[in-house]
């Protein structure tokens, strides 16, 4: 994976807040269109853009789509992202 690519992936506050609820626990797809408050279409086009980088993957448990995070530095890099955006606000 390009690295142009994974920061444009991160560059949506909307899936970084996906990245968090599902850093905590595999989470399905429906619990994340309730917690969220997004139609099931644009979940998709999120929950689709992360997977296609390699961040996300999709696993099926019955009727149900799980979402799991594959690598969790991704969420060591959205934190470590989120102190040089707060120091840089202090200047």
């Amino acid at each position: 994976m390009r690295v142009e690519k994974l920061f444009k992936a991160l560059a949506c506050k909307w899936r970084i807040e996906i990245l968090k609820q599902i850093a905590e626990q595999d989470v399905c797809m429906c619990e994340l269109e309730a917690l969220n408050h997004i139609d099931k279409t644009t979940l998709s086009r999120h929950i689709s853009l992360l997977e296609n980088v390699g961040i996300v993957e999709l696993r099926r448990e019955g009727q149900r789509k799980r979402v799991i995070l594959k690598d969790p530095r991704v969420m060591e890099l959205i934190e470590l992202a989120e102190q040089i955006a707060e120091k840089t606000e202090e200047v």
